[in-house]
């Protein structure tokens, strides 16, 4: 009984597993942790961030400590061969012209703008990731399709050999279906081929290594056809929430603090400051109880520059002029993705009617297929009459299968359109 269930053990042990296939959640997940462009964007946005900790400085006291000792050879002054000073300063900027306001300002808008920078990199990432997803479904079923072709012909050529040695067709027809078995073997091996390269795009993209893990369509969705008010809606949702136009606006947004920030130059800038010094004749300042060792000063001063060389007219009008571009951007922008809009919203409707018609024809050509095979049998169809609908069968199979795919991708492109993966 033992040597039973140990040979049983053994022979499920042997029987092969089916592999576990990837599913597109599990694509993604993988893809937005592995990708490193996601990490580069991240970096970006803190980096933003930090700046506007740097810019709210600004607004905060700065306390400042000095220490100086001098030894002189001479004293023609008789202050001693030795001296030190002990200072401790705190000063606060009272007004500046409110360069330290807009700067502040300008550094949260590039922070938000960052964020969006990393929201619309997150999406290319999602986008990407369907893209070659579906491409290697897209593809798979190619080469399933290449290999039904290889084996309806190498049927036709095994019928074929047989008919011409009993001297029922030509050497021509024989020739003939050799020429389509060779043509289809090599459509095969690019199918093949793609398919390779399909999967290592996809292992690029997701930072997995995919060996022999197949694909579902399972998390793949369909797009449906809308209305013409839900078309409009997609244009104030696009928008409202593409992550480059709200870049753009908080650049453009940040360009014009950054000009009024530099005309704050023209205006008078004044300072408060506290300062507490301590003098001494040794390394050690402050080491003699005398108050005339220490002294403390209150100070306000006020500053106006009537003429720096032109640097704050020139710099009001770089200013000037980037927010001119990123405006022009954002405007070229919109029209840009309303256009991809329409693009995406057309070869979707597109692909709805090509897999519509592919469907129909894939019955049609089966049927054909069937019906001159038969024919074909009873020697009331030539070869090149079988040849022709093994030809028209492969091509409608693999139009259906690029209008299924395609129909896919519509609605992939449609999601990061709008921006609204939920991931």
């Amino acid at each position: 009984m033992r040597l039973f269930f140990l040979l049983i053990f053994f022979a499920t042990s042997i029987v092969p597993t089916e592999s576990s296939a990837l599913l597109l959640e599990e694509a993604l997940q993988a893809a937005l942790k592995n990708h490193q462009q996601i990490e580069f964007s991240r970096a970006g946005e803190e980096q933003a961030n930090a700046a506007v900790f740097s810019a709210r400085a600004g607004f905060m006291p700065q306390v400042d400590l000095n220490y100086s000792y001098v030894n002189r050879d001479q004293d023609p002054l008789q202050l001693g061969n030795e001296s030190t000073t002990f200072t401790i300063t705190g000063s606060l900027s009272l007004f500046n012209g409110l360069r330290t306001q807009h700067s502040y300002r300008a550094a949260k808008h590039r922070a938000r703008a960052a964020k969006y920078q990393l929201k619309g990199t997150i999406a290319d990432i999602i986008l990407a990731t369907k893209q070659s997803y579906i491409e290697v479904l897209r593809t798979n079923r190619s080469v399933e399709t290449a290999q039904e072709g290889v084996e309806l012909l190498n049927q036709q050529q095994h019928d074929a050999e047989l008919q011409f040695e009993y001297g029922l067709i030509a050497r021509n027809d024989l020739l003939r279906v050799e020429v389509e078995l060779s043509s289809a073997r090599q459509q095969l091996l690019t199918a093949e081929g793609q398919l390779q390269i399909t999967r290592r795009q996809l292992e690029r993209i997701t930072g997995l290594q995919l060996c022999d893990e197949s694909l579902i369509e399972e998390g793949l969705q369909e797009f449906k056809a809308e209305n013409n008010s839900d078309i409009t809606g997609y244009r104030q949702t696009l928008l409202e929430k593409r992550s480059e136009l709200n870049y753009l606006r908080e650049q453009l947004l940040a360009s014009k603090r950054d000009r009024s920030a530099s005309k704050g130059s023209y205006l008078p800038s004044i300072d408060l400051s506290l300062a507490h010094e301590e003098y001494g004749d040794s390394l050690t300042p402050g080491d003699l109880p005398d108050t005339a060792d220490n002294d403390d000063k209150l100070m306000l001063n006020a500053r106006w520059n009537l003429f720096d060389g032109y640097a704050t007219r020139s710099a009001v009008a770089a200013a000037d002029a980037r927010t001119r571009a990123v405006a022009a951007e954002l405007h070229d922008t919109e029209a840009e993705l309303l256009l991809q809009l329409e693009t995406v919203l057309n070869n979707a409707h597109i692909a709805q009617g090509r897999l519509k018609e592919a469907k129909i024809g894939v019955t049609q050509a089966v049927e054909n297929y069937r019906v001159t095979e038969n024919r074909y049998q009873q020697q009331q169809a030539t070869t090149v009459d079988l040849l022709d609908a093994q030809f028209l069968l492969t091509r409608s199979r693999n139009l259906e299968i690029n209008a299924r795919y395609d129909l896919f991708l519509s609605s992939a492109f449609l999601d990061r359109t709008l921006e609204r993966d939920p991931i």
